[in-house]
């Protein structure tokens, strides 16, 4: 998988149009479609930019890591609320952990040694 098609696959599943996700960033509509056909590749600038907005690793972007699962979807509003009001409902020392744990999910902190941590299954390059 090419750098382009990472972008290309990052910003298919995001809920936001181009047009949007280019404001995002801070670029035209233009530069990020020479981004996703290949014509032109990001600086590094740009690409910690996506790895932030995106939620991605820059090593991802830079075909450094393995690709996500393409079965990954974004949540549902009704999932989200449903977090929401879960963490409402928890002690500071309750969010506190809870934070942490989703932490060490999605970097693979040190944190993971001490709470479980869910394996995500990645393809290879």
């Amino acid at each position: 998988m090419s750098i382009a098609e990472r972008i290309r696959y990052l910003v298919k599943r995001h809920p936001k149009s181009r047009q949007d996700i280019a404001g995002d960033l801070f670029i035209s509509a233009d530069c990020l479609g020479n981004y996703i056909t290949g014509r032109r590749c990001p600086d590094a600038a740009m690409v910690r930019k996506m790895a932030i907005y995106f939620q991605v690793s820059a090593d991802y972007i830079l075909c450094v890591t393995p690709a996500l699962q393409d079965t990954f979807t974004l949540p549902t509003v009704e999932q989200e609320q449903s977090l929401l009001s879960l963490f409402r409902t928890m002690t500071p020392v309750q969010r506190e952990l809870f934070l942490h744990s989703g932490y060490g999910i999605t970097s693979y902190a040190s944190i993971q040694q001490v709470l479980p941590v869910m394996e995500i299954p990645c393809e290879t390059v």
